[in-house]
């Protein structure tokens, strides 16, 4: 199990026992032995997503935990590099498409080519091999957003 599930598993588990915990004192309180199982069950409930959602809120990765998970099983993953490599290159392009998202990934690509030099960071990765994941973060950032209607 990746780290990012597990955080959110933690995550989400632990404020459930807290909203199971509350809402069993207050239904407790207000509908006696009855109220006690309906609180819990409500509470754990409202525990276990407003967790996942905290969960999800604390994760420093920049929205990188995704292409963690997946980056070896990308067809342009390269043997031999390693998620430091990758991770230079997803954030570059979730960076990039929030200044320059607005036109098609082609014609932003010679500035984005010209900048990966900086960007790179710790990355082995050429602009040739880094291009596609780039690209991916990038269409997934389209996708999304046109997934919601922004």
């Amino acid at each position: 199990m990746s780290t990012l599930k597990k955080d959110h598993i933690l995550g989400a588990g632990s404020a459930a026992v807290a909203g199971g915990a509350t809402g069993a004192a207050i239904g407790a309180v207000i509908a006696g032995p009855a109220g006690l199982a309906v609180g819990a069950v409500a509470g754990g409930a409202l525990g276990a997503v407003l967790g996942n959602r905290a969960a999800e809120a604390a994760d420093t990765r920049l929205d990188l935990g995704h292409f963690q998970q997946i980056h070896r099983e990308m067809p342009y993953f390269i043997d031999g590099m390693k998620w430091d490599d990758y991770a230079p290159a997803y954030r570059y392009g979730l960076e990039t498409y929030r200044t320059r998202g607005a036109q098609p990934f082609a014609e932003a690509e010679p500035e984005l080519e010209q900048g990966w030099g900086r960007a790179r960071d710790v990355s082995r990765l050429t602009w040739l091999q880094a291009r596609s994941a780039v690209e991916h973060a990038w269409r997934s950032l389209d996708e999304t957003l046109h997934a919601k209607g922004i």
